[in-house]
């Protein structure tokens, strides 16, 4: 074996055992389990598509990391796309405001292929990311976001 082949193993097998201390390597459901994992994981990586809905909609929001939120955006209606960790066409609500300093919001993905747990609109509800941004929403109560909607 040539010296580059061993030191080509050897940084893989680093990789993967960097790998492995992460938690990043469940084998939950074997093979099939691991790539479905992977496959979700990079369906995280963007949110693109087209929102569709029955009525006209106003969104006009930006917050950059959940620092500074600017705008407003109220949609309810069917996305269709990538997101939310999902793909195809699924329900979406999103309700945002940002005020530079101060803002909040509220969003709930339905579910297409991975059947996540719908989300019911009207009502708090846990299955929705609610969190306050900016540098006093975070720091302000209600304290109710999900540690995966927040920045890290």
């Amino acid at each position: 074996m040539s010296t580059i082949t061993r030191r080509l193993a050897l940084g893989v097998g680093i990789a993967v055992a960097l790998a492995f201390t992460q938690g990043c390597a469940s084998w939950e459901g074997g093979l099939p389990g691991f790539l479905g994992n992977r496959v979700k994981d990079a369906l995280e990586c963007v949110d693109l598509g087209v929102t569709v809905s029955d009525k006209a909609q106003f969104s006009f929001y930006a917050a950059f990391m959940s620092a500074v939120p600017f705008g407003y955006g109220h949609v309810e209606g069917t996305f269709v796309g990538v997101g939310g960790g999902d793909i195809g066409a699924m329900r979406i609500y999103y309700s945002h405001y940002g005020l530079g300093v101060y803002g909040r919001e509220r969003t709930g993905w339905g579910n297409c292929l991975w059947r996540f747990p719908e989300f019911e609109a009207g009502v708090h509800d846990e299955r929705m990311n609610c969190q306050g941004v900016g540098p006093l929403g975070i720091l302000m109560p209600p304290f109710d976001g999900r540690p995966a909607g927040r920045p890290t």
